[in-house]
C-alpha cells in the first residue's frame, strides 16, 4: 500500500487491512472459485506475497494469448497416420515427440501401453489443434496426459481395486485414500461420508494386530456410462487373508469380494464394498 493510504501506525496492522481488501477482490472477481481460510497460519507477509502473487497469475491467466499446440513447435512437416506403416509410424511418432520436447511440451501416458498409431493419432489429429497459452504458466511449459483426453475406465477401475486391496491389507486408510469416494451408500439405505466410513472400519482393523497371508484376483470388471461423463461400475473376485488377534491367534477370512464404484468428472471412485469378514 503507498503511504498515503495507510489505515495504521502498526505496518502489521496495514498489511492485514491490505490483506482482507486482497481477499475480498479476489471473492468479487472468482466468487466460490476462491476461498481462503483466515486462520491459515501464515503471517501477514508471506499472506500478502501470496495475494498478490495469485492476482499476478489470475491477471496474466484473464489476459493470455492462445495458440495451438502445433504452432507452438514450429508447424513441423508430418504425415497421417493412414499415410505410413508400422514401423514409420514408431519412427514419426518418436521423431515428433522429440520435437515437442525441444519445445517444452511432454504428453504422459498413465495407463499403456498403447499401439504406437493409436498415440500418433491422438498427437497429430486431436493435441497438433488443441489451443494452449503462448506464455506457459511460471514459464515452465506444457503437459498433457493421455487419458485426460481418452479416459481409460477399466485401469481405473482396476487401479482402484488395488489401492482399495493394499490399504485394506496393510489396515491403513485414511481420508485422503484418492480411490474412496466422499460418499456412501450401504445396500440397505444408510449413508455414509467419507470420516463415517473410517470410523465404521476402525474397529474391525482395531481387533487386529496385523492382516498377513493376503492375495486376491481381480476375476471381472464391469461399467456403463451414462450422460455428461456419469458412469457405475465394478470389480470383483476372490481373496483371502489371515487376520492375527492379539493373543496370537488366527482367524482366516476367504471369499468373494466386491467393489462398487461411480464415475464423476471423468474419475472413478468406490461408494460400496463387500469384503469378506467385514459387516456393514
Amino acid at each position: 500500500m503507498e503511504k498515503d493510504e495507510l489505515f495504521s501506525d502498526d505496518p502489521q496492522e496495514n498489511l492485514r487491512i491490505e490483506n482482507d481488501f486482497l481477499k475480498l477482490k479476489l471473492k468479487a472477481q472468482y466468487g466460490d472459485a476462491f476461498f481462503m481460510d483466515s486462520n491459515a497460519g501464515l503471517s501477514p507477509e508471506i499472506e500478502n506475497q501470496f495475494l498478490k502473487n495469485m492476482m499476478a497469475f489470475e491477471d496474466a491467466h484473464a489476459n493470455a494469448e492462445y495458440t495451438t499446440v502445433y504452432k507452438t513447435i514450429g508447424k513441423p512437416d508430418y504425415k497421417f497416420a493412414d499415410e505410413l506403416n508400422v514401423a514409420e509410424i514408431a519412427v514419426e511418432l518418436k521423431r515428433i515427440r522429440a520435437v515437442m520436447a525441444e519445445h517444452h511440451i511432454g504428453l504422459d501416458i498413465c495407463d499403456g501401453p498403447y499401439e504406437d498409431e493409436v498415440i500418433y493419432r491422438f498427437i497429430t489429429e486431436e493435441l497438433f489443434a488443441h489451443e494452449i497459452e503462448k506464455i506457459p504458466v511460471f514459464g515452465m511449459g506444457w503437459n498433457f496426459i493421455y487419458e485426460e483426453f481418452h479416459p481409460n475406465d477399466k485401469a481405473d477401475i482396476e487401479k482402484n481395486t488395488h489401492e482399495f486391496l493394499r490399504h485394506w491389507f496393510g489396515r491403513d486408510f485414511n481420508e485422503f485414500c484418492s480411490e474412496l469416494g466422499y460418499h456412501f451408500i450401504t445396500s440397505d439405505g444408510r449413508q455414509l461420508d467419507r470420516q463415517a466410513l473410517m470410523e465404521k472400519i476402525k474397529p474391525f482393523f482395531d481387533a487386529f494386530t496385523a492382516f498377513k497371508d493376503d492375495g486376491y484376483n481381480i476375476d471381472e470388471i464391469k461399467f456403463e456410462l451414462h450422460d455428461e461423463g456419469r458412469g457405475m461400475g465394478h470389480a470383483e473376485g476372490m481373496l483371502t487373508y489371515d487376520a492375527v488377534m492379539e493373543s496370537g491367534e488366527i482367524i482366516h477370512y476367504e471369499g468373494p469380494y466386491k467393489l462398487y464404484m461411480s464415475r464423476e468428472d471423468k474419475w472413478w471412485t468406490i461408494f460400496y464394498f463387500v469384503m469378506p469378514g467385514f459387516e456393514w
